[in-house]
């Protein structure tokens, strides 16, 4: 049960940071394209925007499995 309470914790955090990601791309892309006509490459930054979500989720997940499997080597040897 409680590696169901981590990976609920886990999906939290990262729903939440990819969230917060992608609002601050939109609103850079947003600001640029208004204030110094930077539409055209502008775009770019949501483009990175998506990629950083999709590496955080690895690093996140990753972090998340290595712990778990710690957790299940220390039952066995138990």
């Amino acid at each position: 049960m409680a590696t169901e309470k981590r990976k609920t914790l886990t999906n939290i955090i990262s729903e939440a940071l990819s969230g917060i990601i992608m609002i601050v791309c939109v609103l850079i892309y947003l600001i640029l394209g208004f204030t110094i006509n930077f539409w055209h490459p502008g775009w770019i930054i949501i483009v990175g925007g998506g990629l950083s979500v999709g590496i955080l989720n690895i690093i996140l997940n990753a972090v998340h499995d290595a712990k778990n499997l710690k957790k299940d080597e220390k039952e066995k040897t138990e």
